[in-house]
């Protein structure tokens, strides 16, 4: 399986930038979450290997500590966590539609707790 790379190269297409988010990993702790603004934009979450698990969007600091609080079998692997503020439910959409089909074309497949949550 291959990992979904940070790529040097930025394209755009309507806006929408084609490229996994470019971030560092942050470790997927209670401190760390303190840290993320609550504002509209992106996350992936991230297994030890830097697998991605899940993509998703809304408000960072929300959505982030609700899935640290889940018991979904498939989150509770997620070990780390990046994330890209982008201010306006309407970009974060777009973006998070953008970052799975990047996703899907380069794998064949959703990451797998996409899969399973929808």
């Amino acid at each position: 399986m291959a990992k979904f790379l940070t790529s040097r190269n930025q394209t755009r297409k309507e806006g929408v930038e084609k490229m996994p988010i470019a971030k560092r990993w942050s470790r997927f702790r209670w401190d760390k979450l303190d840290e993320v603004p609550n504002v509209f934009g992106v996350y992936e979450l991230a297994d030890d290997n830097d697998y991605i698990v899940y993509i998703g969007s809304g408000r960072l600091r929300d959505r982030l500590r609700y899935w640290k609080s889940s018991n979904d079998p498939c989150i509770t692997q997620a070990r780390k966590f990046r994330y890209e503020e982008l201010y306006s439910d309407e970009r974060r959409r777009q973006r998070e539609r953008a970052l799975l089909n990047e996703y899907e074309r380069e794998h064949g497949r959703l990451p797998r707790c996409n899969q399973r949550i929808g």
